[in-house]
């Protein structure tokens, strides 16, 4: 029994203490997820390392061993106190290593790189719970580590001393030195631990993904084993140490990507193009440290849709660190929305919807998990294209030109932008010098603008010491772009002025163009070549269903204008002259075309040389119609329809009737014309076309009618109506395979237009060319080292448009119906003044006929100079 007792109370007790270590266990798990564990837990989970303390103009000295080949030197930057956190930030530093001997200084290098920040949520009270590095003060900011490698030369002397110390002054620098010690990984070791421990260096050390190193570097990393070289001289006299934490916790690169595109910069606008029916979010909010939260500047949201609705949205700027959340109901059909951020300081935004909503290029790839998720947030659609910068610190732009190029070969198109760290109206001034094969000028011009700034628009610049801009001048531009001490090179688009366009036919001889600005700009360089099709957008941005509205910066399936590259390309990406013009791709209305001068002059009609076949024809017209200079004019009559013409004293004429039957069946019938409401004449029809004079008439407006039971009749009076339309009668040519040949005189330096008013008996558009145009057989005489505007092709097919016009109608055959169109011929400021010739020819079996007439020319004809244009238009790739 007491046996049995002693179990008992052994296996009480037992239980008992399990309850007391179960309870103590709870109590422990409880302890551990307040914020203060969370946050000692950072502490305990983090990896603590001393670091030597490099402030700017001081130096640290290292001991390199005798059989030293490489060191790895591990650094980081200690941010200045109040340096608010942003993923999207980055920092340029360099360290200088110098090499000392006995005998001298056996190797000196400066090296340089850039790094970031890398935090994670949640936070606790404003501390995050996840950093790549940090020290134990809560108001210091530690970059991301970056890790430079020296290879040292293989004969040095047994004694030898690194000397560290920052190559610039741009905050302060944390560095560790190690020595590579000989280790060779064993034959069975894990390839996949290997690979780990490979990636987790190739992010402390590199900007570059894992992926995209070279092989032999991936392998490099992969043998990680080093030793720790302590620094020489006293703790606090010769360095200062400082602790930093350390995890393996990294921000993405395209998570920091991103969140750059995700920030709206003052000024800036973003464009968004989305498929309706849809309602996606707008969501604004300030990331501001400001102590006292303000309201930011107001944000403008518009939305354009294919049918060329337009919605416009004005919404207050968001108070710091108070997302505001804004729905966009949107029809069906394709719509751009842009959001503008109208206020002085930067915002943050994003727009969720449904990813099959998102209107994206087809070899864009979804989001991982677009599909299961159903929303994403929508970014731009950014095109870039290649451009160079010239200004007073680069090598001037050249390009050379190919000597057996005929005029179009010669033809060369000019973009400009002016590039600024912010917006400016400042003037655009862009000269170009043509030189021929013995380096001497043959012609001078100049582009010169007023443009205003892009907020759709932007460059990637190559990121250079100071944040200068490419071509300026380094003094001006840290002047101008003072980071504060930080270093920070964060790359943002600068800002790009909108763009100013001109062509220019060099002269014969020419074998080098030469571009030079005074300042920093863009320019891209653009030579000629005839395409086979029309220009048409990609998908998916080729919808025909556009009304008033168009696709800017889309890509084209085919063009006309393709883009060179200077001659001196090396030079000038040394010189960091290179980078890409980022444009986004939006929907925008189409505005008025350039305003031109309204013709001015008496129309004058045109007619062909030789002596072609004519035709008469009647053409509706209305009172007030400058038409072509013919002011004879005709009015309809009919059976039973009275109709008030005008007559005039000055007319020597008397009125004729002109009449016309469908049908010889109606021969014999009488026609009674009544004046007023009075018999006037009398008269029988003997012919289907026959003309009758009516007695003289007293002037003014009198009301005529005629009476007659003759089927199919109908006449035409020689008088004009005295409102509404009359007839008009017209002399035109048929055009047939031969052509017509049409002589236009150019007087002055500006454009003159031939127009062709081109007549079919059909009323409906084509959609095959029907007509060839040619000015003076395909070479016309052009005007050299002249910037133009635009320029004339000399050689193109004309698709007909829909007719808007009233039919005409052939003089003698009754019911016969012909519809015209116009269309223009316009000489440009190219062509040089002179007699020039434009020839017709209508191509497929659809009958033409046509007439011309030009406006006679000022005396004073000048050139117009103005250079700004937006974004392709249908016709832009046409001369």
């Amino acid at each position: 029994m007491k046996t049995r007792g002693r179990a008992l109370l052994a296996l009480l007790g037992l239980m008992v203490g399990l309850a007391l270590v179960w309870g103590a266990s709870l109590a422990v798990l409880d302890n551990t997820d307040t914020p203060t564990a969370r946050r000692d837990a950072k502490f305990v989970n983090a990896e603590r390392l001393l670091f030597y303390r490099l402030e700017p103009g001081r130096e640290m000295r290292v001991r390199v061993p005798v059989d030293a080949e490489e060191l790895l030197i591990v650094t980081h930057v200690l941010l200045p106190d109040g340096t608010p956190y942003a993923p999207e930030k980055q920092y340029q530093y360099g360290l200088q290593a110098i090499l000392r001997t006995p005998s001298g200084i056996l190797l000196e290098r400066a090296i340089f790189t850039r790094t970031r920040q890398s935090k994670g949520q949640p936070q606790e009270d404003g501390t995050f719970l996840e950093e790549s590095a940090f020290t134990p003060r809560a108001d210091q900011q530690v970059t991301d580590e970056r890790e430079f490698v020296l290879r040292l030369p293989a004969e040095r002397p047994d004694y030898s001393v690194l000397y560290l110390r920052p190559a610039d002054t741009h905050g302060t620098l944390l560095a560790r030195v190690y020595v590579r010690a000989h280790r060779t990984l064993p034959l069975l070791a894990s390839q996949k631990l290997a690979q780990a421990r490979a990636e987790l260096r190739a992010g402390r050390a590199t900007f570059e993904p894992f992926e995209k190193l070279s092989a032999g570097t991936r392998r490099w990393l992969a043998e990680e084993h080093w030793e720790r070289l302590n620094a020489e001289g006293e703790a606090g006299t010769d360095y200062q140490i400082e602790p930093v934490y350390r995890t393996a916790f990294r921000l993405p690169l395209v998570e920091a990507t991103e969140s750059v595109q995700e920030r709206l910069g003052a000024g800036r606008a973003v464009a968004l193009n989305v498929t309706g029916p849809a309602t996606p979010v707008l969501w604004l909010w300030s990331d501001a440290a400001d102590a006292k939260a303000r309201p930011h500047g107001p944000v403008t949201v518009r939305t354009l849709s294919s049918d060329g609705t337009a919605r416009t949205l004005e919404l207050p700027g968001p108070v710091a660190g108070s997302p505001m959340s804004h729905p966009l109901e949107l029809p069906a059909g394709v719509h751009t929305v842009t959001v503008s951020n109208d206020g002085q300081q930067d915002l943050r935004y994003t727009v969720e919807g449904a990813f099959e909503s998102w209107l994206l290029p087809t070899e864009s790839n979804p989001k991982p998990g677009a599909a299961a998720e159903g929303r994403v947030a929508f970014l731009p659609d950014t095109r870039r294209t290649e451009a160079f910068a010239t200004g007073p610190a680069c090598p001037v732009l050249e390009l050379d030109i190919d000597p057996r190029m005929d005029a179009v070969g010669r033809l060369v198109r000019i973009d400009a932008r002016s590039l600024d760290r912010a917006p400016s109206h400042e003037p655009l001034h862009l000269k170009l010098t043509v030189l021929d094969g013995q380096g001497q000028s043959l012609g001078q011009a100049s582009l010169d603008a007023t443009p205003e700034p892009a907020p759709f628009e932007g460059a990637d610049l190559v990121p250079l010491p100071g944040g200068a801009l490419p071509c300026m001048p380094q003094a001006k531009a840290e002047h101008e772009t003072d980071s504060g001490g930080t270093g920070e090179v964060t790359k943002l688009p600068a800002w790009v002025s909108g763009v100013a366009s001109a062509r220019v036919f060099l002269p014969m001889g020419a074998r080098k163009l030469r571009v030079e600005a005074p300042r920093s700009t863009i320019v891209q360089l653009y030579s000629f070549l005839a395409g086979t099709q029309a220009l048409t957008a990609m998908a998916p941005y080729a919808n025909d269903a556009l009304i008033g509205v168009r696709w800017r910066n889309a890509p084209v399936d085919q063009r006309a204008w393709h883009p060179m590259r200077p001659a001196n390309l090396t030079e000038l990406m040394q010189g960091g002259a290179r980078l890409e013009l980022l444009s986004q791709v939006r929907l925008e209305p189409v505005g008025p075309g350039e305003e031109t001068p309204q013709p001015s002059g008496d129309p004058v009609v045109v007619r062909p040389y030789g002596t072609p076949m004519v035709v008469e024809v009647l053409e509706p017209t209305q009172e007030h119609d400058r038409g072509d200079g013919v002011k004879a004019l005709s009015t309809v009559l009919e059976p039973g329809r009275p109709v008030r013409a005008r007559f005039d004293a000055r007319t020597p004429t008397r009125p004729e009737l002109r009449l016309s039957l469908k049908d010889s069946a109606a021969l014999g019938n009488e026609v009674e014309v009544l004046l007023d409401g009075e018999p006037l004449h009398r008269f029988t029809v003997r012919a289907t076309r026959s003309r009758e004079l009516l007695p003289p008439l007293p002037p003014g407006e009198h009301e005529v009618l005629l009476r007659s039971s003759a089927a199919g009749l109908t006449a035409m009076l020689n008088r004009p109506p005295s409102a509404g339309s009359g007839l008009r009668s017209r002399t035109v040519y048929p055009v047939g395979k031969s052509g017509l040949r049409v002589p236009v005189r150019k007087k002055g330096l500006g454009s003159v237009t031939l127009n062709v008013v081109v007549y079919t008996p059909v009323a409906e558009g084509a959609t095959q060319p029907q007509l060839s145009v040619t000015v003076d057989g395909g070479n016309p005489a052009r005007r050299a080292s002249v910037l133009v505007p635009h320029v004339t092709r000399a050689e193109r097919t004309v698709v007909l448009p829909a007719s808007e016009r009233d039919p005409a109608m052939p003089v003698g055959r009754p019911g016969v119906k012909w519809y015209a169109r116009t269309v223009p011929v316009t000489l440009g400021e190219d062509i040089a003044p002179g007699l020039h010739t434009v020839r017709i020819q209508a191509l497929g079996p659809q009958a033409l006929w046509a007439r011309f007439f030009v406006f006679g020319q000022a005396v004073e004809d000048t050139a117009p100079r103005t250079w700004n244009r937006g974004g392709w238009q249908p016709g832009e790739d046409l001369l």
